[in-house]
């Protein structure tokens, strides 16, 4: 009787292989579920980006030439400007934003020390004036005296708005108002009183 029953029974070493084979897909299927909740990388953490060339030279001379300016006169204003991005950057807005040739707009960029306020000066009497325009190489030309360009073209257009002018009085009335010599906020400096003021020392 106990013979026959053992051999009913599988053999002892059938159950190795099966085991090992369930031990080793319950981990495989573990592992599976484990990648799949991880959150999946985007694609741009992959790229390989290649740093492009930023040299503001480089820049300043591209975009001069792309505005019509010629490649010896686009070399020698990149480089003898400090900040050669800062002209660049004048000549192409200007150029865009207004009937104002590049070459007339390097000219002007070149000759003041803040070329972004020219830009904007230019190109709000330009677009925002509601009297009748100026001539385009005389609004540069005003902008390019001032010496507030941006206060300059607040008064121009502010008036504008006022009164019944046209730009090119507006800008003269603006210059002679706001940009006295030596009075950069266009106030007159007061006069002391005569008997305020010391008079000159003498030498024994």
């Amino acid at each position: 009787m106990h013979n026959r029953q053992s051999s009913l029974l599988p053999a002892p070493a059938s159950f190795g292989p099966k085991r090992w084979i369930l031990a080793f897909a319950a981990q495989l299927a573990t592992a599976s579920l484990f990648v799949a909740s991880l959150p999946a990388e985007p694609a741009s953490a992959i790229t390989i980006r290649i740093p492009r060339n930023r040299n503001p030279y480089r820049v300043c001379a591209l975009e001069l030439v792309d505005a019509g300016v010629a490649p010896d006169v686009a070399a020698s204003a990149c480089a003898g400007a400090l900040h050669p991005r800062d002209i660049s950057k004048c000549v192409v807005q200007i150029n865009r934003k207004t009937k104002i040739s590049a070459a007339d707009a390097l000219s002007s960029c070149r000759r003041v020390r803040r070329p972004d306020e020219l830009t904007t000066c230019v190109v709000d009497i330009s677009s925002r004036s509601r009297t009748q325009a100026a001539e385009p190489l005389l609004v540069l030309d005003s902008c390019r005296r001032s010496l507030l360009p941006e206060v300059f073209s607040e008064c121009v257009v502010g008036l504008s708005r006022r009164l019944d002018f046209s730009t090119e009085r507006l800008m003269s009335t603006c210059l002679d108002s706001r940009d006295r010599v030596g009075q950069l906020d266009g106030r007159p400096a007061p006069t002391p009183p005569a008997e305020l003021i010391p008079p000159p020392s003498r030498l024994n």
